[in-house]
């Protein structure tokens, strides 16, 4: 999802975007790119295995991409001598209070934000890396599986009825306005840790309320309910308050956007295709 949408914006500002396929999990298969390419100045590692439920389900799996896989990252990052970005979550916070600053203790409540945090490790470990948190909405490609922007489209436009969690609050940042600002990251590079997301915080449920706006003639019935009594919350773990501080981006210079605006943006985005 971020991936493609970096390709498209970075490439448009004249960054020359090395693309290959290959598995993060597997050594020898980034030593093969090691061997590759001479010199690459940034790498911006979006892999990840991020179904929270199938994670939970398959550890060892989620274990190899998240944490081994980056862990490979690393490598060939100190290989190349490049700068590092990787993206991170939220969910590696506890998730009881939100307001989540850059050096608020982690406390993860389900097996992906572990393998995410010790991924985070990995980089912070490393001279040249940093890790972004975010709460990405976008578009992933067809045949993927849905983001939730486009699953709550789908759903409006098919009247399709079901449960909706109204207890998990973001500030939701789109890949194309990340993106962007990544790109700015490029130009003066810094280590350690950062938060993007929105100015303001919403709900699932906001989100969804926004969505349908959009489509009057929906009929479906939504029944608004806790994370904890729905089938997404009985596998792993959901934490609720996710939503992060952003006041180090905006010191610094980013500007942060509201979510209305971010969620409009992928909806128009989605429609027009």
């Amino acid at each position: 999802m971020l991936g493609l949408k970096l390709c498209e914006v970075l490439s448009g500002k004249g960054f020359n975007i090395e693309k290959d396929w290959f598995d993060v999990s597997s050594f020898l298969e980034t030593r093969k790119i090691s061997e590759r390419f001479q010199k690459i100045d940034f790498i911006i590692h979006c892999a990840a295995m991020t179904d929270v439920d199938e994670c939970e389900q398959n550890k060892e799996t989620c274990f190899a991409v998240n944490r081994t896989g980056t862990k490979n990252i690393v490598d060939l990052a100190r290989h190349w001598d490049s700068g590092l970005i990787y993206i991170s979550t939220p969910m590696v916070f506890s998730g009881d209070g939100g307001n989540y600053k850059e050096d608020s203790p982690a406390e993860p409540q389900n097996y992906y934000a572990e393998t995410k945090l010790r991924g985070e490790r990995e980089v912070l470990g490393y001279e040249k890396g940093l890790v972004l948190r975010v709460n990405p909405i976008g578009i992933r490609p067809y045949g993927k599986h849905p983001s939730f922007i486009q699953w709550f489209i789908n759903a409006a436009k098919n009247n399709q009825s079901f449960d909706l969690f109204t207890d998990v609050r973001i500030n939701p940042i789109s890949t194309n306005t990340l993106a962007q600002i990544i790109c700015e990251l490029l130009f003066s590079f810094k280590t350690g840790i950062l938060h993007l997301g929105s100015r303001d915080i919403a709900n699932k449920a906001d989100i969804w309320r926004l969505i349908v706006s959009n489509f009057p003639k929906f009929s479906g019935t939504v029944t608004e309910l806790s994370v904890d009594e729905t089938k997404s919350g009985k596998i792993a773990k959901r934490p609720k308050e996710m939503w992060l501080n952003v006041d180090k981006a905006q010191i610094e210079g980013y500007v942060m956007p509201f979510w209305k605006t971010e969620v409009d943006s992928v909806l128009k985005e989605i429609l027009t295709l």
